[in-house]
């Protein structure tokens, strides 16, 4: 979403400065690192050992690019956070006026999945594991469940490469038991040797997948290893013993190794027990205070009022929930009003159904951490960090192994030799690498996670209504006269209210809060439901179902009007009645059984 400035700040904070200087150190250090190589190259080409210069200037580069992209995303991650009037994501597509020129492509829920969240007091976020893994892992750690995807996905990845790297350890163990069982001719042999260096650059393989960055589309469910996979490994695992045996007796002869690839498996598996014990404690902290709460306040009533249904919706839009926005930025509407009116066999009466759905916009909220976790969230950053640094001098200081294999390449003995040298460093720059990035990569979540706090709006009425006309001021004297169509509705309004609690993460740029945004807990809301409810009790309390005077001017002009009318009658009464004349007969008339005689003076 584009920035929107607006004068009211949300009070959304920078929460990479941190982490960010980190990186830019980190980057300083391995940068300057490449441009001291590279002042280097000029002293080995004068020297005639041009191999070793190329290689110094390859790797020297390479040193440059990685350093100055740490040190300008350390920068950037430092600069101001740029939040817009429209952060973060909704929850679902945003049908207000203000925002329908924006189109967000990220929200986590349908307007019906809301719906049904609130009428069934459920949470749709949290989603059943998928695997034997994760089952395992959710049961062993129940409020797992409870926690955003991207630490689900993190906690099923790291327990997805232990769960490998056991199985490796039992593989190895199956070849070494066929070894000394003499299942396998490979006593005698450097095959277990060799399987040694296979088991650590597999285990380099397995934790080499978990060391992802943050990526905007979050996967709901991690990778999960299957029953195929582990009957695959188990395989390679038995016929690996006899392929390197064949190869060894009838092919090419395994040379000795002149190193102890175990140092480089004891370091993996340090690296990965402190791995799963920091992270594991992060993600065991940040579950403790998981509130998967599903309570909803409901009002259901029955309105007998006069009242255009329309004007029911109008009403709560316009007026009701305008009156809960936070720092005057629109609500969220995730279905717009209509009151769906159908008329019955007339004009005059029909009945409707409306809906409406809105969230108020969310405010942001620190989320809640667990001391240890935030000191642990430090060191891992300035951990994973250091790491990097390290493996990067490390191979800036192997480079004379690698040239001497280039020297050597054509000689095969030789070669051999010294490629041990050069895999014996490149092994242990590759594993600090590696997990320096993983734990660089894995804590950057834990910088990256914002929560917010809003109230989600359920409207629902249906009902009757009639036409009637009401008239007043029809008096043979009155000077005014107000004739109304009055609508009456019979109506059954179902008003469900919520706080919930949502989570997002973020990350650095110019679509830095375009993560989708889900519920985490529904809080019931007594007190909001019953404003809400009393503000539309007094909407239609004050309602005038008769049109009146409603200005000075126009009361003058009526009582002007009332006292000529008046005047009129005065004048009309005062004047004296006609004499009637009549005739014989017509003088004649009879009350009863008396006759009335008229007088002379009539005649």
């Amino acid at each position: 979403m584009a920035y929107e400035y607006g004068s009211n700040d949300l009070g959304i904070k920078n929460p990479f400065r941190v982490e960010g200087l980190v990186r830019g150190i980190q980057g300083f250090l391995i940068s300057g690192l490449g441009i001291y190589g590279l002042l280097q190259v000029k002293p080995l080409v004068a020297s005639g050992d041009k191999i070793d210069a190329w290689l110094t200037m390859g790797i020297c580069i390479a040193l440059l690019v990685m350093g100055l992209t740490a040190l300008f995303r350390g920068t950037f991650q430092m600069l101001r956070f740029f939040v817009g009037r429209g952060a973060p994501t909704s929850l679902a597509q945003n049908f207000a006026k203000s925002e329908k020129h924006i189109v967000e492509n990220d929200t986590a829920y349908r307007s019906q999945d809301l719906e049904q969240m609130l009428q069934g007091r459920k949470n749709l976020t949290f989603t059943e594991p998928v695997g034997f893994l994760a089952h395992l892992l959710h049961t062993v750690f129940p409020n797992l469940l409870f926690l955003p995807y991207l630490y689900r996905n993190i906690a099923q990845n790291i327990a997805s490469a232990v769960t490998k790297t056991m199985l490796a350890f039992l593989c190895f163990a199956l070849a070494w038991f066929s070894a000394e069982t003499g299942l396998t001719d490979i006593g005698e042999t450097p095959v277990l040797d060799w399987l040694v260096l296979v088991l650590a650059i597999y285990l380099v393989m397995i934790w080499w997948r978990i060391r992802q960055p943050l990526r905007r589309n979050l996967i709901q469910h991690a990778e999960v290893m299957s029953i195929k996979q582990l009957v695959f490994l188990v395989t390679i695992a038995a016929l690996l013993p006899v392929g390197l045996s064949l190869l060894h007796h009838e092919v090419y002869s395994l040379p000795a190794m002149s190193f102890d690839a175990g140092q480089y498996i004891t370091l993996v598996c340090v690296l990965a027990a402190i791995t799963v014990v920091t992270f594991g404690w992060m993600l065991r902290c940040r579950a403790s205070v998981a509130d998967p709460v599903t309570d909803v306040s409901e009002k259901r009533d029955n309105w007998q009022e006069s009242v255009h249904p329309q004007e029911i919706f109008i009403n709560f839009e316009t007026i009701v929930m305008a009156n809960r926005r936070y720092r005057e930025v629109p609500n969220r509407i995730y279905r717009e009003f209509d009151a769906n009116l159908i008329e019955e066999g007339s004009n005059d009466k029909g009945r409707f159904d409306g809906q409406m759905i809105q969230e108020t916009q969310p405010q942001y909220r620190n989320v809640p951490i667990h001391w240890t976790s935030h000191i642990l969230k430090w060191v891992m950053t300035v951990a994973g960090h250091g790491l990097l640094v390290t493996s990067a001098f490390l191979l800036f200081f192997a480079t004379d192994s690698i040239a001497q294999v280039i020297d050597v390449i054509e000689f095969l003995p030789s070669f051999i030799s010294v490629a041990e040298n050069a895999l014996d460093d490149l092994l242990l720059l590759s594993i600090l690498w590696l997990f320096g990035r993983v734990w660089a990569n894995t804590v950057h979540a834990f910088w990256a996670e914002m929560q917010f706090d809003s109230l989600l709006v359920y409207f629902h009425c249906q009902g009757t209504y009639t036409e009637s006309k009401i008239s007043t001021g029809t008096s043979i004297y009155d000077s005014t006269r107000s004739e109304n169509t009055v609508v009456r509705s019979s109506m059954t309004p179902w008003i469900l209210v919520s706080h919930v609690t949502t989570s997002t993460f973020v990350e650095s740029g110019q679509r830095n809060m375009e993560f989708p945004r889900h519920i985490l807990s529904l809080h019931s809301a007594e007190a909001e439901l019953g404003a809400i409810n009393k503000e539309i009790r007094s909407f239609l309390g004050e309602r005038e179902a008769i049109a009146a005077v409603s200005n000075e001017k126009d009361l003058q002009a009526a009582s002007k009007m009332f006292q000529i009318n008046q005047q009129s009658r005065a004048l009309d009464q005062s004047k004296p009645t006609p004499p009637v004349h009549l005739n014989q007969d017509e003088a004649q008339t009879f009350v009863g059984d008396d006759t009335v005689t008229p007088s002379d003076d009539t005649q």
